[in-house]
């Protein structure tokens, strides 16, 4: 009789304190949750957004500014052995093995494709429909702008990214983003561009790669932040480059071209004519805003020079 007055004695002390511990971890628990309601909602953002931005930026190759590029768009690829730090090649006309081969050289890849305009020669020039098409672009023969709505442009873009990857691409250059600059025939505006740099910058960061703002200097405020770099053509030409400073100044890189003469000489050789006040100024921009700048012909094949 006595053991089982002490036993329930013993199982009413360990209720009770059992009990009193539940009440602490319940008081605990909601001073926890009034504090955390008391932070700032913008706070709480910032937390939040700071922590998946920088889990977006490491999977992310970002190039420094001033890097020593490359460009080179006619034909496939031969010579690497400049020493430059990055290649902006076209994608359909290089093959993996060569991409891998530039890698092995220490150097990164850019692949070059365009993705406002229809070029008629390309292997997936099948795949566009009449609706996708506006205006032919003048003195450009075989090229027409696109759509940037059209679901199916955006279809052939994602395959198109698909190869970039598959290749070893480690970023992309997608030109002829800026119709709404020229006679697109689609009334194409900055709004239509901005969305479908987002389209395009949001797939080629879903497949690891990087990408860059082709020209464009009207829409840099608005495509910036989801951009690694800036590809101009001409800047120190048209007296612009301050506007395209808007990369370097956050430490984003401006691939930079200026472009030489040719010179017919007995109407058959064309030669490669840089005047002093061409070199002049393109080697002021680089110096100034400390681009990537090189000089080269207009038909971008491997012939360079550097400041």
């Amino acid at each position: 009789m006595s053991f089982s007055n002490n036993s329930s004695w013993g199982h009413l002390f360990v209720k009770g304190r059992a009990l009193a511990l539940f009440v602490v971890g319940i008081t605990i628990l909601l001073l926890c949750l009034n504090s955390w309601t008391e932070l700032p909602v913008s706070s709480i953002q910032n937390t939040i957004l700071r922590r998946s931005t920088e889990t977006s930026d490491t999977a992310i190759w970002q190039p420094k500014t001033g890097i020593k590029w490359q460009i080179q768009l006619e034909n496939a690829v031969e010579d690497i052995a400049m020493g430059a730090d990055i290649f902006d090649i076209d994608m359909f006309d290089n093959t993996a093995a060569k991409i891998s081969e530039i890698h092995n050289k220490g150097a990164k890849v850019i692949c070059y494709f365009s993705a406002g305009t229809y070029e008629d020669w390309r292997p997936d020039a099948n795949k566009f429909t009449d609706s996708d098409f506006g205006n032919a672009l003048e003195d450009w023969p075989g090229e027409r702008w696109l759509n940037l709505h059209s679901d199916n442009v955006r279809k052939i873009m994602q395959s198109r990214l698909d190869l970039a990857k598959q290749k070893g691409c480690d970023g992309v250059d997608p030109d002829n983003i800026d119709a709404y600059g020229n006679d697109n025939g689609l009334d194409l505006t900055e709004a239509d561009s901005i969305d479908y740099l987002d389209f395009l910058a949001s797939e080629a960061h879903s497949r690891g790669m990087s990408i860059g703002l082709k020209n464009g200097g009207d829409i840099i405020p608005s495509v910036i932040e989801k951009m690694q770099w800036s590809v101009n053509e001409q800047c120190a030409q048209y007296d612009e480059c301050d506007v395209y400073a808007a990369f370097t100044d956050v430490g984003k890189p401006v691939f930079h071209i200026e472009y030489a003469d040719e010179i017919e000489v007995n109407n058959k050789l064309k030669i490669r004519a840089v005047t002093s006040s061409q070199k002049s100024a393109a080697c002021d921009a680089k110096s100034a805003e400390n681009f990537s700048t090189v000089i080269k012909n207009m038909e971008l094949d491997a012939w360079v020079e550097y400041c």
